[in-house]
């Protein structure tokens, strides 16, 4: 993904007299102002880095001390900061909060049920020294994730904050840390760009800055040393002193009669001057590092807007053609991994990469796929590029709403409690403006516009039903929420019967709202198989081969995963969790809030399932693939109660064979499977468990 902002510090154009302080750019291709870079350079892995005494070259302007945020503008230009704009390296101004890589003014909403912004923190997360948000996010300026809490970043020895930022001045961000780089004994900075009279030596992370040029020291790229001395076998002899293994004075960067630009080559086809080079084949030394020259040693570059590409200095930074040092493009064009190595590719307009900063000359950057998006399409937060530019910061999943309480997507609907946009259909969530009011076989509340799940009452006290609510509770109707029946009368599965009437096959006489022989509390389940196994006392599910209370806190989550309350079932354990206490232990889950974990951020429809096995934590959801879909009703997938087995609403029946993959299908017709506890709405069950 494309990273806000180049940040150098202490940018200037180099001279005799110039050295130039630690070039920082982003590593994972920022793109930044047009050219070659820094002196110093690189011993042994160059990568095209532009080295010596040519000049600097770019663009761009620069910021001081490493910050990105002078004024509401990122180092290159591209608004940041207010309300609606990107965050600046994870900063927002007067207080806001960075939510999703978006700014959110203090008093507004972070989200759904994330809390409202105030001094940087979401509530209770996010602020300094408070726990993580979801995804390890935190929304205040200055701060990052570390072992669940928000603490300070930026600064030396700090870990690094958003975008692989650091606010001290020379740092840069080194695994995850910010140091100092640059200057000899410090790491190389990104680019392997080290400060005048130092190179980079190493690799990957071990890449240090070491003194160069000196007497007895390596030479610099271009093979320069100073005060006229010689490179020879990449060490620097002094003026004056014989040239090992060569022989003759060194003298200006001549060992005696060879070794500079248009002499003869020295023993061993070497030169011995600063930039030059003796090619392949030829006794004579020629110059090189500048445009159309050959490469000089360790593929570097010297002249300005160049990079080393197929063994000569070629151009670079524009559309089409190599990155330049430190990944950087010129104006228009980003840096982008190609199959010839990085490449600069035009940017900002709609399909086209973002440029730096997530800016687009036209529309919006959509900062998960690092593209540029036309006006009206979908941000990454699910919001409208705007006309502007901007993304609306309305109208997504978890965002405000915008304007007429509107959301963007047939599957949101506004809260007008929290003014957010959440989602909508699912089970005991509201039902949806457009398109279809609730998923299949989910039953809509007029009462409450909500969408009641197959098992579960409406405000009417009805039970859903494949999509209807049917009359529940009484002799020979469908039983209500919970299996529960009035009168004293047994649930068999999924029909009540009367108490004193028989519960079928071997289950025994109805009793006080229990079959004599299996249901009851600490009973043993009635009928058999995962699928098939029920119990007949209100408020009561089947776990393992046991009828136990359930839906309370640290009680067995009912049917179809439910807990009381606005509890979340935590499918490690089967258990309910309450309402506003912690999901798990040690899995970064948070707190559950209305049927989800992480504040509501995971394990509703819709949304990600929870980590660490927690999974799928509202009623009627499933974990498919890591993204809870809705689960029970006909032609769903089986909602699975873990050790509590396999489920389906009233009027369903969980078919694990003849093809249907553990989907829920109608039952108690004629001619269907009977349902549970071998009921049937028309006829009667024969024996091979069929409606006739």
């Amino acid at each position: 993904m494309m990273k806000h902002g180049l940040v150098v510090a202490a940018f200037c154009l180099l001279t005799a007299g110039c050295s130039c302080n630690n070039v920082v750019v982003d590593t994972d291709g920022g793109a930044t102002g047009g050219g070659s870079a820094t002196g110093g350079g690189d011993a042994d892995a160059g990568g095209g880095s532009a080295t010596g005494g040519g000049s600097a070259t770019g663009g761009g302007t620069a910021t001081g001390g490493g910050s990105t945020t002078d004024g509401g503008m990122l180092s290159d230009g591209g608004a940041c900061g207010g309300p609606g704009q990107p965050c600046c390296n994870g900063a927002c101004g007067a207080g806001g909060c960075c939510v999703s890589d978006q700014c959110v003014s203090t008093g507004n909403s972070c989200g759904a049920d994330a809390g409202t912004c105030s001094a940087g923190s979401c509530g209770t997360c996010g602020g300094l020294n408070q726990p993580c948000c979801a995804g390890a996010a935190c929304t205040a300026s200055g701060t990052a994730c570390v072992a669940n809490t928000c603490s300070t970043c930026g600064g030396v020895g700090d870990p690094c904050c958003g975008n692989a930022s650091c606010t001290a001045a020379g740092a840069t961000c080194r695994n995850g840390t910010c140091s100092l780089c640059g200057g000899p004994g410090q790491t190389c900075c990104p680019g392997r760009q080290c400060d005048t009279g130092a190179l980079c030596t190493g690799a990957g992370a071990a890449a240090t800055c070491a003194s160069c040029g000196g007497p007895g020291e390596p030479c610099c790229a271009g093979s320069a040393c100073t005060g006229g001395g010689c490179c020879v076998g990449n060490q620097c002899t002094a003026m004056g002193s014989a040239c090992p293994g060569i022989g003759g004075a060194c003298t200006n960067g001549a060992c005696g009669t060879c070794g500079t630009a248009g002499s003869m080559c020295c023993a061993g086809n070497t030169c011995t001057a600063t930039n030059t080079l003796c090619p392949g084949g030829s006794t004579t030394c020629v110059s090189c590092g500048g445009a159309g020259q050959a490469c000089c040693a360790n593929q570097t570059c010297i002249a300005a807007g160049t990079t080393c590409s197929g063994g000569s200095c070629a151009p670079c930074g524009g559309p089409g053609e190599p990155c330049c040092a430190g990944n950087a493009c010129g104006s228009g064009a980003s840096c982008v991994a190609g199959a010839n190595g990085p490449q600069c590719l035009a940017c900002g307009a709609p399909g086209q990469p973002c440029c730096a900063g997530s800016n687009c000359t036209s529309g919006c950057c959509n900062t998960n796929s690092n593209q540029c998006v036309a006006s009206g399409s979908t941000c990454a937060g699910g919001d409208l590029c705007l006309p502007t530019n901007q993304c609306a910061a309305c109208g997504g999943p978890g965002q405000p709403c915008c304007a007429g309480n509107a959301c963007n997507a047939a599957t949101l609907s506004c809260n007008t409690t929290t003014s957010t946009c959440q989602t909508c259909g699912g089970a005991f969530e509201a039902a949806c403006a457009t398109g279809p009011a609730c998923n299949a076989g989910m039953c809509r509340d007029t009462t409450s516009n909500t969408c009641i799940p197959p098992g579960a009452n409406g405000a009417a006290g009805q039970v859903c039903v494949n999509g209807t609510f049917a009359p529940c509770g009484g002799a020979g109707q469908a039983c209500c929420a919970n299996s529960t029946c009035g009168a004293g009368g047994c649930c068999t599965g999924s029909t009540c019967v009367a108490a004193g009437a028989t519960c079928g096959g071997n289950a025994g006489t109805c009793t006080n709202g229990a079959c004599a022989n299996c249901g009851g509390t600490g009973a043993a389940c009635c009928g058999g198989g995962a699928a098939t196994q029920f119990c007949s006392t209100s408020g009561t599910v089947c776990t393992g081969q046991t009828c136990a209370a359930c839906g309370g806190v640290g009680q067995p989550c009912c049917n179809g995963t439910s807990c009381g309350s606005g509890g979340c079932c935590d499918n490690n354990t089967g258990l309910c969790v309450g309402a506003g206490t912690a999901c798990g232990v040690g899995a970064n889950a948070g707190t559950c809030t209305n049927g989800g974990c992480q504040a509501g951020r995971c394990g509703r429809l819709g949304e990600p399932a929870c980590p660490g096995g927690i999974g799928c934590t509202a009623p009627y959801t499933f974990d498919q693939n890591g993204t809870c879909v809705a689960c029970g009703a006909q032609d769903q997938i089986c909602c699975d109660n873990g050790n509590n087995g396999r489920y389906c609403g009233a009027g369903e029946l969980c078919l694990a064979n003849g093809g249907n993959g553990g989907r829920c299908q109608a039952c108690g017709g004629m001619g269907q499977s009977c349902c549970l506890g071998r009921t049937c709405a028309t006829g009667t069950c024969n024996g091979n468990n069929v409606c006739n």
